[in-house]
């Protein structure tokens, strides 16, 4: 956990900010400041630790803070009940922690999903998968995919390719950084025409490589 904690970009300048005001505090003579800003570090420490170290696990609902970036989908197949454009959600999160390389296929060493998931919604704060399944209600309009990218390359676009009854429905890009865990999500808007198999592809844009596969089921309930 300390390794990770290093390598945290906030880290370095906390610290710096830190040492400096202990600095001043002991050229002015205020001795009584000290104790208070060495109990703030250590809270801050351990709360970093603690969020580098944490794993993707799947945690209750609760409510969900929007905010996303619009993107426009032109698929006459999917249509909105009241006939408003459709659009997907693209949101990023990057956590860069140390690479670590391993006797694996070069493809998978260099580029490769860690966890990928399909999910109800998305907890922003903590970027977490809400309630992940392989089956949800038509009524619940959107379904969202979640996944955990591996990347020792340099930033590169991942496409989402979303698929219904095997036919093909929409690609949605997102760029990635170099990270043992770039965290990302896409979601579809789900309509009452659309009850059936789904499945997204994960694809490196560069390589054309199919990365993983999700499979999901929409029911009518």
């Amino acid at each position: 956990m300390i390794d990770r904690l290093i390598d945290d970009p906030a880290f370095l300048p906390i610290t710096i900010t830190l040492l400096i005001l202990v600095i001043v505090a002991i050229w002015q003579k205020l001795d009584r400041f000290i104790f208070p800003l060495a109990i703030m570090y250590v809270v801050y420490a351990v709360f970093t630790g603690i969020s580098i170290t944490e794993d993707d696990g799947i945690i209750k609902p609760a409510e969900l803070v929007q905010s996303k970036t619009e993107v426009n989908d032109d698929s006459n197949i999917i249509k909105i009940v009241d006939e408003t454009p459709l659009s997907d959600t693209v949101s990023i999160e990057v956590k860069d922690q140390e690479l670590v390389t391993r006797d694996e296929e070069p493809v998978q060493l260099e580029l490769r999903v860690n966890s990928l998931l399909m999910c109800e919604s998305i907890f922003d704060s903590l970027r977490k998968p809400v309630n992940a399944s392989r089956e949800f209600p038509v009524a619940l309009k959107r379904v969202y995919c979640y996944s955990g990218i591996r990347n020792a390359l340099s930033e590169r676009t991942i496409l989402y390719e979303w698929y219904f009854q095997d036919e093909y429905i929409d690609t949605i890009p997102i760029k990635i950084g170099r990270s043992v865990h770039w965290r990302s999500w896409t979601y579809k808007t789900i309509t009452e025409a659309q009850v059936g198999e789904w499945f997204v592809v994960l694809r490196d844009e560069i390589s054309n490589t199919a990365l993983d596969t999700i499979h999901f089921t929409v029911i009518d309930e």
